[in-house]
């Protein structure tokens, strides 16, 4: 699934990214976003510095490789998280999800043309 659409209806109205861009590559996919400054998310989180949560990135990342890697399979573990900058609201992103179909896991990082913010590897198991 590449459809941008259809990869923004993952989410609810004002609890995802502003999907712009959608580039699927064999076992990789290159995802353009933005991330929009009305989120939920925002709300009590440091209201003097608003900074989207980690936990946000980490459900970002695997709702979209759920969608386009792994739909049948479901979360089983996370590994090797790290956080190195903080996302802020209106941010452009790209986020690159990698497949390993013989490891049943999906690596993600979250980037700007200057920063890297986070990284991790989402494991799945066949439901």
């Amino acid at each position: 699934m590449t459809d941008i659409n259809a990869l923004k209806a993952l989410f609810k109205e004002h609890e995802g990214p502003d999907i712009t861009g959608c580039s699927l590559v064999d076992n990789s996919a290159q995802i353009t976003l933005r991330v929009n400054e009305n989120l939920a998310w925002f709300d009590g989180h440091f209201p003097d510095h608003k900074v989207l949560p980690g936990v946000v990135q980490i459900d970002w990342a695997a709702k979209l490789a759920r969608a386009l890697f792994v739909s049948e399979n479901r979360f089983h573990q996370l590994t090797n998280i790290k956080f190195k900058s903080m996302v802020m609201p209106g941010m452009a992103l790209q986020l690159i999800l990698s497949y390993n179909a013989a490891k049943e896991s999906v690596t993600f990082h979250f980037s700007s043309e200057s920063d890297s913010f986070s990284t991790g590897s989402l494991k799945f198991t066949v439901s």
